[in-house]
């Protein structure tokens, strides 16, 4: 059945519930009540608690003074990263759906139902604890705490007394606001150090070899079954156990028809009668390759007389080579009438391009004096047409995400990397990637069922802490980060505007306030409609 059609059968029957319930005065009964198609429990319970633990009032005022710290960094952050998505518009060639927009399970396509409810929860729950805590400490009332069910749990809530709030002093109303979203992102930073330095770090590889990352379209490999996420363990008898021992692959001649065993989801498999040899991966429309007739999936076995047994035999070819000169070549390429890799005797020779002017075009950043004259064929090439990397290349950068960052712009990009683990498809983990590690180590007792499924729920937890704790600390009302910039708004005018009444400054930080939140509308809203109009 249609997932959602699933939903919204299960929609329906939880409205039709809720209104049985309230008719028949049940939930008035148990001390419950609707908000909107939402049932809300209130309980004491959580009130006590919250006293008791905000007791530890120094702890408190030490973490309250933290929080502060932390979102306004956070805001600082965010607001850059929006700038930033603003200026790169022109580039994106689709708009993202609205739904992407909303991280809510079940709407948003990329969030999973399970480990998204699980994730949400535990966010909403944590930053109104947080709430909850400040305000107790600041000797405010609270008038109501409770849950949120909408079918399931769905968070919780702490509603303190908006009159006190509002005439406390700015010390303790921004330490109350800044405490939920800065304990959503101690708590996002917190698990992320348990997904990485516990969960991914006590993985290994299931088989050594050459990871494949992709697989030319058209290639041998290709027409022979092997895909994406499997390992490359043997090429025509060669054991390998990195991707580098493909890469450097030298005993087999160019053209022989090998076996390629390798495994994937866990099965071992072998492709029979696969053609060696590099495989063209792309070319540039106007060089070399691209005019001479090679294109995606050809093997070229030789380069003006070179054998070409793996990428350096091509590179050292092309050292001895200059712009325009005419090299000849030896290629197979697919034939469709014998379903087989046949050599193309319609090209045998290729026209060299100018290396510097191919730089000079594309990368003029990388453009060297010492590339002018030299031959280039605007093409890329792969050992057998396979993308490579060692067999633990995702469980080593998501073990130490940040490992090799050297400035601010490498740390950067990690993080960025980690939060689009979703867009990427590994998030959550999932076949065949989770077939090619098992658990070691202290988890070498758990089931591999059991142990993804805790490793994607701690990543999710850290995900949604850390989108939530992003989003409240955006500087507009009615976010918690809107009403902090309200305050802090309010002080440095009071500081640089003492002449003001308390009536012109309340306007003049209203009109302030009003006019962020509009632009973080705007900008979230550039990025819907950007595209569409830029392009």
């Amino acid at each position: 059945m249609n997932g959602y059609l699933i939903a919204l059968i299960v929609f329906i029957a939880w409205i039709l519930l809720i209104y049985v319930l309230n008719r028949t005065k049940w939930l008035e009964r148990h001390n419950l009540s609707l908000m909107g198609p939402m049932i809300m429990m209130k309980t004491q319970k959580g009130r006590d608690f919250i006293d008791r633990v905000s007791q530890r009032k120094l702890l408190w005022t030490i973490y309250g003074k933290l929080s502060l710290w932390i979102c306004a960094g956070s805001m600082v952050i965010i607001m850059v990263l929006l700038l930033w998505e603003a200026t790169i518009v022109d580039q994106v060639a689709q708009a993202p759906s609205p739904e992407l927009i909303l991280g809510i399970p079940g709407i948003n396509p990329i969030i999973p139902l399970g480990y998204g409810i699980l994730g949400l929860v535990v966010a909403i729950v944590v930053h109104e604890l947080a709430h909850g805590i400040m305000t107790r400490l600041g000797n405010l009332k609270l008038v109501s705490l409770g849950v949120l069910f909408f079918v399931f749990p769905v968070g919780a809530f702490v509603e303190p007394d908006e009159m006190e709030l509002r005439s406390t002093t700015r010390k303790i109303r921004a330490r109350v606001f800044a405490a939920g979203p800065a304990t959503n992102i101690i708590v996002a930073i917190v698990v992320l150090s348990l997904f990485s330095g516990v969960m991914m770090a006590s993985v290994e590889p299931a088989e050594d070899g050459a990871l494949t990352m992709g697989v030319v379209e058209g290639s041998p490999v290709n027409f022979a079954g092997v895909t994406t996420s499997s390992v490359v363990t043997s090429v025509g008898g060669v054991g390998l156990t990195s991707a580098e021992d493909l890469d450097e692959l030298s005993s087999i001649a160019p053209g022989s028809l090998v076996d390629v065993e390798y495994t994937f989801s866990g099965e071992h498999l072998t492709a029979s009668g696969v053609v060696y040899g590099l495989v063209v991966s792309y070319t540039v429309k106007d060089y070399a390759a691209n005019i001479g007739g090679l294109h995606a999936g050809m093997v070229i076995l030789s380069l003006n007389d070179t054998e070409l047994r793996n990428l350096d035999d091509l590179r050292q070819a092309m050292v001895a080579t200059h712009s325009d000169q005419v090299v000849n070549v030896s290629i197979m390429s697919y034939d469709d009438a014998s379903e087989s890799f046949q050599f193309n005797e319609t090209i045998t020779s290729l026209t060299l391009s100018d290396k510097y002017d191919f730089y000079d075009e594309f990368y003029p950043s990388d453009n060297e004096d010492s590339f002018y004259g030299q031959g280039y064929l605007g093409a890329g090439f792969l050992n057998m047409g396979l993308d490579v990397e060692d067999a633990d290349y995702y469980a080593a950068i998501l073990s130490d995400p940040f490992d090799g960052d050297r400035n601010l712009d490498d740390f950067s990009r990690s993080w960025l990397r980690l939060i689009a683990l979703p867009f990427l498809d590994l998030a959550p983990l999932r076949s065949p990637v989770t077939d090619l590690y098992e658990p070691s180590g202290a988890f070498a007792w758990m089931p591999a069922g059991a142990f993804w499924i805790l490793t994607n729920s701690l990543y999710w937890i850290f995900w949604l802490n850390l989108m939530l704790g992003l989003t409240n600390v955006l500087p507009a009302v009615p976010l918690d980060g809107g009403y902090l910039f309200r305050d802090s708004a309010d002080y440095l005018l009071s500081k640089i505007r003492k002449g003001l009444s308390t009536e012109q400054r309340e306007k003049a930080v209203g009109t302030l306030t009003l006019m962020f939140a509009l632009s973080v509308l705007f900008l979230i809203l550039w990025q819907l409609i950007g595209p569409a109009l830029l392009n």
